[in-house]
């Protein structure tokens, strides 16, 4: 059987290594983020690039300042989790890529690097723009879908929402598969919207005229207040994490530009901060969700369950479906689980759908077993065979035996068993054995190495002795 799926092709994916230009590398370090400077476009578009696709004819301009060549607008940057909700990528900036650095603690932070605007961003802007960084390349996508994330923030936060506006967009040209082409299409947009993502369309209003946020709101559930917090950045504001994303006819070439410029003056600076890795062409992507509680990858008989989900890269019109080759390993399907079907479909508008794979509980002691789930991917060089391997345990409950009976003074000892992380006898102790000589419930709470539990309890009872026997003599 074969992956079946409307609008969505899978395939490898492919890298091409651009070797670097070793030059010397500014680094100034002050709060979570660190920013370094000194690198050329192509080691910047290196660290960008994620899985699905293939890159050539890197270039980039302004990204360092024409008026002091120890100032560079574009730089990598380290460190900015949990604060801005990227770890590390690249900043590209309209200023001093060292001050996008926190804390928060300059109320007007910018360079002006004496670079030329960029006529899209003017266009865009509907002002004269400044300062542009800008980084351009071809690339060509594996799947149908093209992602990158990234985070825009400005020190023109709050009091110049209506007023200077800097810019930034991501450009893509290329076929579009819905017919005809993208002619330089910004796709840096606001969820479910055609606007970009800028300050006229993000902010909490300019109530204040100063860096404490207004008391309104456009589209402001997008947007994080940096004055009084003071992270690890030193804009006054910044966006959520959003995914820039467009459609694309796979194994076809595509050109993309990332920019940002000043509007108007060079007085504050912007940046935006794009994810390592994250500019990719993914496709359906299958992984085991386990419910087990020590968060170990395997389901437990009895205990756990693991769910098969399949994922697209983004919702779809139609409905799509998954048709596995097939289902093979050393468990037994509907023996070992319930049944599981060869096939899944995820509905149209929606992003995933999932398996729902129960192991049942057989009271015998196995080694542990699995079922490898295959299907066939496409790329641009052919098919290949892919596949994900789900994992099945054995629960072991536990067994202090059946009610008892001993005599008067007489003591017992219970053992709930070996392999059990903890144990928990009715009296509280918690060591693997029990002894007793007193009557009552006796029983036991385990936990497994997978964190299941298991009780058991019986009856003990206790004899008296018999009473002497008196003999009398004559």
């Amino acid at each position: 059987m074969h992956l079946k799926c409307v609008h969505v092709k899978a395939s490898a994916f492919s890298k091409i290594i651009l070797f670097p230009v070793f030059f010397f590398i500014f680094i100034y370090s002050k709060a979570q983020v660190e920013v370094s400077v000194g690198y050329n476009a192509n080691e910047l578009v290196q660290m960008l690039l994620g899985q699905g696709v293939t890159i050539s004819n890197i270039t980039g301009s302004g990204l360092q300042s024409s008026s002091n060549p120890n100032i560079w607008q574009a730089g990598k940057f380290n460190g900015g989790l949990p604060d801005i909700g990227i770890d590390s990528g690249i900043v590209l900036t309209s200023g001093n890529a060292l001050l996008a650095q926190g804390p928060n603690n300059n109320s007007g932070a910018g360079y002006g690097a004496g670079n030329p605007g960029d006529p899209m961003l003017t266009s865009l802007a509907g002002v004269n723009t400044n300062d542009a960084c800008i980084i351009e390349f071809d690339f060509t996508p594996y799947y149908d879908t093209i992602v990158f994330r990234y985070v825009f923030g400005s020190e023109e936060y709050h009091q110049y929402v209506t007023s200077y506006n800097d810019i930034f967009a991501f450009f893509i040209s290329g076929p579009n598969p819905m017919g005809g082409s993208y002619n330089n299409e910004n796709i840096a947009l606001i969820p479910g919207t055609n606007l970009a993502v800028s300050m006229y369309n993000i902010n909490f209003g300019n109530d204040y005229g100063d860096c404490p946020k207004g008391n309104s709101c456009i589209n402001c559930e997008y947007l994080i207040d940096n004055c009084e917090s003071g992270t690890s950045i030193e804009y006054d504001a910044y966006t959520v994490v959003f995914t820039a994303m467009a459609v694309v006819v796979p194994c076809q070439t595509y050109h993309l530009k990332l920019a940002i410029a000043d509007a108007l003056d060079s007085s504050l600076d912007t940046g935006v901060f794009l994810e390592a890795g994250s500019f990719s062409s993914p496709g359906i992507t299958i992984t085991p969700q386990y419910s087990t509680a020590a968060g170990q990858a395997v389901a437990v008989e009895g205990c756990s369950f693991v769910d098969l989900v399949v994922s697209l890269p983004m919702v779809q019109p139609d409905t799509v479906w998954l048709v596995f080759d097939s289902i093979r390993g050393t468990a037994t399907n509907g023996v070992d689980c319930n049944f599981i079907s060869d096939s899944i479909f995820i509905p149209p508008g929606e992003l995933s759908n999932f398996i729902h794979i129960v192991p049942v509980y057989d009271g015998e002691i196995e080694p542990l077993e699995n079922f490898i789930f295959y299907f066939s991917s496409t790329s641009c060089s052919g098919t290949q065979v892919d596949s994900v391997r789900v994992d099945i345990a054995d629960w072991n409950p536990v067994d202090i035996g059946s009610d008892t009976i001993i005599c008067e003074g007489q003591f017992i000892t219970f053992d709930a068993g070996e392999g059990y992380r903890t144990y928990l006898w009715q009296d509280g102790s918690s060591q693997r054995y029990f002894t007793t000589n007193q009557a009552g419930t006796i029983s036991v709470t385990v936990y497994d190495v997978y964190q299941c539990p298991s009780f058991d309890a019986l009856q003990l009872n206790v004899a008296p002795l018999p009473q002497p026997l008196m003999i009398k003599h004559n």
